[in-house]
This record gives C-alpha cells, sequence and structure tokens, in this order.
C-alpha cells in the first residue's frame, strides 16, 4: 500500500529544464555534487576545493543601473561644427598677423586684413587639412541614403580610398606651389605632422579620415572570468586609441590654423607673437575639449565602468598574523571580497565585491582605478574646460587691442558648448553612480553575511 500523497511526491517529473539549486552551480555555471560536499570522507584537499566553490557560488553579481539616454552630436554635424570652428581659427590668426589700421584717416587701405601678402596655396593646404573628415562624413551619409546596409562596409572602404587620393592629391598639389615659394624648411612645418601619425597610428588610414569609426562598444554579463578579463584588455585598447585621437586631432587643428600661418608669414612682418602664441594655446584647449565630449561621453564611461565592476582589483596582502597556507589564484572562477590568494609567490588580498582580475597585472588595475567611478574622469575634463573658460574671461577683460578681443569672442562660443555637454555628462554620471553605489553596497552587506 502506498500513503495517500506519495505519488505526487515520487512521480515521474515533466519534460522541460531542471531549474539547479543556486548552491549547486559553481561561478561558472557547472554543477557541483552534493555528494562530494556533504561526504564524511571527504579528504582535505576536495574539502578546500568544495569550499572554495561554495565561496565563489555565494558571491553575487553585479548590478547595473540602466544608464539615461544623453543625446550626442552626430557625427556629420559634430564635423560641420568642428570644420567652421577651426576654419574660424585659422581666419582669426591670418586676421592677428596681417591686420590694418584701415580706420585711420590717413590709411592707405580700406579693408582690415592685408589679403595680397597671404599665400592662397597656404589657405588652400589648410582648409584641406581641416576638411577632410568632413567631406567623408558627408560622402558616407550620401552613401548610407542611397546603398542598402549589407553594401555599405564594402562602399565605405571604397569611399575611404577615394577620399584619400582626392586629399593627398591636392595636399601634393598645394605643397609643389609654397616649395616654388619658401625654403625647405617650410616643407619640413608642413609635413612635420606625418611623422606624429605614424608613430601613434602607423600607417593605417581610418584615423585620418574618421574620428570614431568604430561600432560603439558594448558590455556583456558573462559567467566566466576569462571573458571579463578579456572585455576589459580589449575596452582599455580602445580607450587609449580615443586618448590619441584626441590629442593628436586637437594638436593637428590648433597647428596648422595658428601655428602654421605665422611660419610662413614674411620676414619683413612685425606681428604681435605674444597674441599669436595665445591662438595657439586657446585652440588647442578649445579642440581638446570639444573632442573629449564627443569621444569620452557619460554613456562610453558607462560601458567601461561596467566592465570595472566585473573586473575587480587585486592589492598586495599585509602579513598575516597566523603563517597559513594560502589559496593559489585560479582564473577559473571568481573571487569575493577578502579572498586571500597567491600567484608568482606573492599574496594578495581581493578589495572588490567581485574579482577576476588577475592578480598583480597592472594595466587591469589602472583601468579599474579609473572607471570604477566615472565621474572623477569626467570632473577632471570639466575642470580642464571650466579652466580654460576662466583664463579666456581674464583675457578678454585684459585685452586692450580689437583683434584680440575678437579672437577671444567668438573662441569663447564653441567653449561654451563643451563645457554645457561635459557639466550635463557628469551631473547625470555623478546621481547615477550614487544610487548604483549604495546597491553595491547593499549587495556587499548581504554577501559578508551570507559568508
Amino acid at each position: 500500500m502506498v500513503p495517500p500523497g506519495t505519488k505526487k511526491t515520487i512521480g515521474v517529473p515533466k519534460k522541460g529544464p531542471v531549474s539547479l539549486p543556486e548552491e549547486d552551480m559553481n561561478g561558472g555555471g557547472k554543477r557541483v555534487s552534493r555528494t562530494a560536499r556533504l561526504s564524511p570522507t571527504a579528504t582535505p584537499s576536495s574539502t578546500m576545493g568544495t569550499t572554495d566553490i561554495k565561496l565563489s557560488d555565494s558571491l553575487l553579481p553585479p548590478k547595473h543601473i540602466p544608464f539615461p539616454y544623453i543625446p550626442q552630436d552626430g557625427e556629420l554635424l559634430f564635423e560641420f561644427m568642428t570644420f567652421i570652428f577651426t576654419l574660424v581659427a585659422a581666419g582669426l590668426q591670418f586676421l592677428n598677423l596681417y591686420r590694418t589700421v584701415w580706420w585711420l584717416p590717413h590709411s592707405y587701405t580700406n579693408q582690415a586684413m592685408n589679403f595680397y601678402l597671404i599665400d592662397p596655396h597656404l589657405v588652400a593646404f589648410i582648409v584641406t587639412i581641416i576638411g577632410r573628415r568632413l567631406l567623408f562624413s558627408i560622402t558616407l551619409a550620401i552613401l548610407r541614403y542611397f546603398l542598402p546596409p549589407k553594401l555599405m562596409p564594402h562602399a565605405t572602404i571604397a569611399a575611404r580610398m577615394f577620399i584619400l587620393g582626392v586629399i593627398l592629391g591636392a595636399l601634393a598639389w598645394c605643397t609643389y606651389f609654397i616649395m616654388l615659394k619658401y625654403l625647405l624648411s617650410g616643407i619640413f612645418y608642413l609635413c612635420y605632422p606625418v611623422a606624429v601619425y605614424i608613430t601613434l597610428f602607423g600607417f593605417q588610414s581610418s584615423p585620418f579620415l574618421e574620428l570614431d569609426n568604430e561600432t560603439p562598444p558594448l558590455h556583456c554579463c558573462s559567467h566566466d572570468p576569462q571573458h571579463a578579463r578579456n572585455e576589459a584588455d580589449t575596452l582599455t585598447a580602445d580607450f587609449n586609441l580615443r586618448l590619441k585621437k584626441i590629442l593628436f586631432n586637437s594638436v593637428l587643428g590648433a597647428y596648422y590654423t595658428s601655428f602654421v600661418p605665422c611660419c610662413f608669414a614674411p620676414t619683413y612682418l612685425y606681428y604681435d607673437v605674444y597674441a599669436a602664441s595665445q591662438q595657439v594655446g586657446l585652440v588647442w584647449g578649445a579642440l581638446y575639449g570639444r573632442y573629449a565630449a564627443q569621444l569620452l561621453s557619460a554613456a562610453y564611461c558607462d560601458v567601461l565602468h561596467r566592465s570595472a565592476l566585473h573586473l575587480g582589483i587585486w592589492r598586495v596582502a599585509p602579513p598575516p598574523p597566523v603563517v597559513e597556507g594560502s589559496v593559489t589564484w585560479s582564473g577559473s572562477r571568481w573571487w569575493g571580497f577578502g579572498a586571500r590568494v597567491s600567484l608568482d609567490g606573492v599574496e594578495y588580498v581581493a578589495h572588490a565585491h567581485y574579482v577576476s582580475a588577475r592578480p598583480g597585472n597592472k594595466h587591469q588595475a589602472r583601468f579599474y582605478a579609473v572607471f570604477i567611478n566615472p565621474p572623477t574622469l569626467l570632473c577632471v575634463l570639466l575642470t580642464l574646460q571650466l579652466s580654460l573658460v576662466v583664463v579666456q574671461l581674464c583675457l578678454l577683460f585684459s585685452s586692450i587691442a580689437w583683434h584680440n578681443f575678437l579672437s577671444i569672442v567668438i573662441l569663447l562660443f564653441i567653449n561654451y558648448y563643451s563645457l554645457f555637454k561635459l557639466m550635463r555628462d557628469y551631473i547625470v554620471a555623478w546621481k547615477v553612480y550614487k544610487a548604483e553605489n549604495m546597491i553595491q553596497d547593499k549587495n556587499g552587506s548581504v554577501q559578508l553575511a551570507t559568508n
């Protein structure tokens, strides 16, 4: 006789996936045998391994807060605004060099600049350099309008090679006529950034024509610690590439729009060296803030922050009061806060609630330190941009010459726009991560109480 209700208990389960208890799953998603954990005859080595797996099972993965949408300038709009700004900056530097006193009653000219002293081939060279990305962006926009998406990769490569050939041909044509008028040292000034470009990017053509040619990086919450380490390394390389693009493009824009016109000024021309040097610095600072606000936006930093939460960090452990055998670090499992491991004869302790990083890896430790709190990076960028605006305001009130006053006022417009974008990103990120830190601290308290 079978007691009533027993059939329901021992009946054959229905087809379908069987959910495993949480304590039967380790960090890698593999099932752990209960017999191995509960067997009274288990050896000490097996017991230690089982304890590690159990600690790995009790770890709570990081909780990510959905980051709000922050509007960003499109590729075409950004390139158009940057081209207009650099074109105006070049015009202001030519104004500083070739200005006239046309308002005087006995002046021999009625124009604000001595246009006959400006080399048209030098102007064409500068316009070609600063307009290269805008030309390529317009070409891609036209191709996207007429071609289906599946043909765009091949069309992009063809357009890149065509635009590159057109730009190099135009630059070579301008350089030929410039060589006929100036010494060989002038050609060195024109070609010097080529060596810098090859040093930073090699012989790749995409960084020369595109500011952000890569697809936006994404974060994937994986149960594999190796995937978290690989993702952090990939995002580190992408961040370093963006930094190089910001530095190179900002320096290149200031170099050709503000420094090169001074190099090709006639020897008999007298101009204010201080005002010309000031123009170079202000244009470089404005372009740096503009590129940083575009490439290092708060949404981009949030992707790297999520990866840093899964990466964690190790620090060299102080000597314990009781000498015990430390656990050897394993790259196939997750580690919790306070875990002590040894690797290559050095003992480390985990300083994050969820750690997958390799102990002693300086690149991963630097990645975690920078992006575990993205508002810090955004605050640094905001401080630099705000300092630039304050300096320009001080120069504005202390400026006497009309051309210096005009240059500072026009440059302030683009700096105000970059300051607004950086301040908006910082305020939004600060509020979001303040709430996220509260959730992470709560999860950490629950995890410590469980252990």
